[in-house]
Order: structure tokens, then C-alpha cells, then sequence
């Protein structure tokens, strides 16, 4: 076990547990729990870990550690691969639909990132599990690439328009709600990754073939292939949003240029 989550245990152990963060029951800590993931005040080299739910106090803490050092290896670098192959007839609408999405990172150096964590906080709550935020030294102190302002019905701006940033692309994903936040983030955050990969990518790929078939009740049939790869390089979350209305989780995501 890495040296850090084992401090991590032991301090669990002397203090029962740092601070904890009531976010409520049910739906109506969703908000509360996503405040818990706010970095805006904090230097780009802070970032946060969401365990979810676990048995244990401990394996939360060490579950949401190692989601610090999944974000960082993120940034560095997240290989997208996407393929679509869709079949349609004039005649039967909708014939067949295929989905592959892949994220791939590099983890063969997770274990130095976790080491070289530094916790500066670990909290619980009933709908996040445990929120642990860690600095991580070896990236620079910088600013973060935007803040977000609150409009309308406290929506963030960039449900309106994507941020135009020097330096910085920006992509928006959105999940409905899973049972577990952990994987409703997840799901939003690979959405945003998607987004970006749809706006910016190099490597797409699209080929389409009609056929006609005659006869007193002619049909036409389309099977369209498309595939697209691309390499994201800063990838970040910049912001969240919870539509409590809609059950919706929003990510903002933001790559370098």
C-alpha cells in the first residue's frame, strides 16, 4: 500500500475521522455534496477525490486518494477512441445501433502520484462518501484556467456558452442521475471528455453506403460508419452543475490548446 494511504489509516484511527459534512438524505444533498468538490478558491495543483459509499471509513479515504491521482494522470494525458455503426431502412426506421467509447490513461505511474499527494483535507457525506483534497507539489502553483459566475436560476454561465479562454478549449458533459454520485460525476465527466473529442478532434473518420432495393414497395437502406481518436492533454474539470429538476449532472472540462 502506498505510503500516504497508510498515513492516511492511521490517522482515521487516532482522530475517528476529520471533518464531517453533513449534505442530508435522498436528493436533497446532491447540491450540498457537490459544494464539497468546489476548487475554485484552491491553486490548479489542488484536486479532489470522491470515494462513494464503502463499509468502511478507511476504504473510502483510500478510494477517494486514489480519484486525486486518477485526475492528475488524466491531465497529463487521456487517449479517446469512439466508433459508431448504425443501419436504417427507409421502409423500417431504425435497424440496428452500436456504441463503442473507450478513455484510456497511462497508470504505470500511479503509485509515485499517490506518494507524492499531499492531504489537505478529508471529509464525509452521506451522498459522497469521503471528499479527500490533495496537493500535489510537482505541478505548479498556477491559477485555474476559469471561474465561473452564476446566472439566472442559479445556473452556471457556461450552460449558455462555452468559455473563450486563451490558452484553453472547453467541452460540456451532462449524465441523468446514477445511484451512487461517484458514478453519476464519472459518467458526466467522460461526457464532457466526448464533447471535447466531437468539437477538436484530428482523427475522424466517417463513410456511409445506400442501398435501393426495387419492386412495387421500394426501400432504401443506410449503414453509416464513424469512427474518431483523439488525445486530450490538460484535461481538467472546471465546474459542476446538479439540475435538481431534471436529475441532471453537468461537467464543464477544459483541455490545452
Amino acid at each position: 500500500m502506498p505510503r500516504i494511504l497508510i498515513l492516511c489509516t492511521l490517522l482515521l484511527m487516532l482522530t475517528g475521522c476529520s471533518t464531517t459534512t453533513g449534505g442530508g438524505a435522498g436528493k436533497q444533498g446532491e447540491e450540498s455534496a457537490l459544494a464539497l468538490l468546489d476548487l475554485g478558491s484552491h491553486p490548479a495543483n489542488v484536486y479532489v477525490g470522491v470515494s462513494g459509499p464503502y463499509s468502511t471509513k478507511e476504504r473510502m479515504v483510500e478510494a477517494a486518494i486514489l480519484a486525486c491521482a486518477k485526475s492528475i494522470l488524466l491531465e497529463r494525458a487521456l487517449a479517446l477512441d469512439n466508433r459508431l455503426v448504425m443501419q436504417s431502412s427507409s421502409s423500417a426506421g431504425l435497424l440496428s445501433f452500436a456504441q463503442r467509447e473507450k478513455a484510456y490513461y497511462d497508470d504505470k505511474s500511479l503509485t509515485e502520484v499517490i506518494d507524492g499527494l499531499e492531504v489537505l483535507s478529508i471529509m464525509f457525506d452521506p451522498q459522497a462518501g469521503s471528499v479527500v483534497r490533495a496537493r500535489y507539489p510537482a505541478n505548479p502553483s498556477s491559477r485555474r484556467s476559469y471561474k465561473a459566475t452564476i446566472g439566472e436560476g442559479g445556473r452556471p454561465d457556461w450552460l449558455l456558452s462555452l468559455p473563450k479562454v486563451a490558452g484553453y478549449r472547453f467541452g460540456v458533459g451532462s449524465s441523468k442521475a446514477y445511484y451512487f454520485l461517484n458514478d453519476s460525476l464519472e459518467a458526466s465527466d467522460f461526457s464532457a471528455a466526448q464533447n471535447l473529442l466531437d468539437l477538436y478532434t484530428e482523427h475522424a473518420f466517417s463513410k456511409g453506403l445506400v442501398t435501393t432495393r426495387g419492386g412495387s414497395a421500394s426501400s432504401m437502406d443506410n449503414v453509416l460508419y464513424q469512427a474518431q481518436r483523439g488525445l486530450l492533454q490538460g484535461f481538467t474539470i472546471v465546474d459542476r452543475y446538479y439540475d435538481k429538476e431534471c436529475d441532471t449532472y453537468w461537467s464543464l472540462a477544459s483541455i490545452l490548446e
